[in-house]
């Protein structure tokens, strides 16, 4: 009963986007080409949806951070103190990630920040220009 009810409370706050998003969608999608926020810009439906897509990755995979970081500092200062630091520093951007990941999912409804910007950057955790 309790996730009726918040699956209720959720399509209500939606409802409000729908009629913008379908108002103010743009003529500018070809046959075949994928539907992302990057071509519907003023579709604050998909805008949303991004938003609360971007929120369960980073809680869901917001743990990766930490052998992330213990890697690069590892590489970066070239000894055993990189182990350690990159452990507490990854900890840190882990907390920071799942922060970011909820406060997302609870606010995918609301364009806060402007037009559903991202809160933390990189979405990912990297960046594919970042790989090696």
């Amino acid at each position: 009963m309790k996730s009726l009810v918040i699956m209720l409370c959720c399509a209500i706050a939606c409802l409000p986007m729908v009629g913008r998003a379908q108002a103010g969608e743009k003529e500018c999608v070809q046959k075949g080409e994928w539907i992302n926020s990057n071509v519907y810009e003023d579709n604050a439906f998909v805008l949303a949806f991004d938003k609360l897509g971007r929120g369960v990755v980073n809680t869901a995979f917001g743990v990766v951070e930490i052998p992330k970081q213990i890697a690069k500092r590892a590489l970066d200062t070239g000894c055993a103190s990189g182990y350690i630091s990159g452990l507490f520093v990854g900890t840190g951007y882990f907390v920071l990630r799942e922060m970011a990941g909820i406060y997302e999912i609870v606010t995918f409804p609301i364009p806060i920040p402007e037009h559903y910007a991202p809160v933390i950057d990189p979405l990912l955790g990297y960046r594919p220009s970042d790989v090696e």
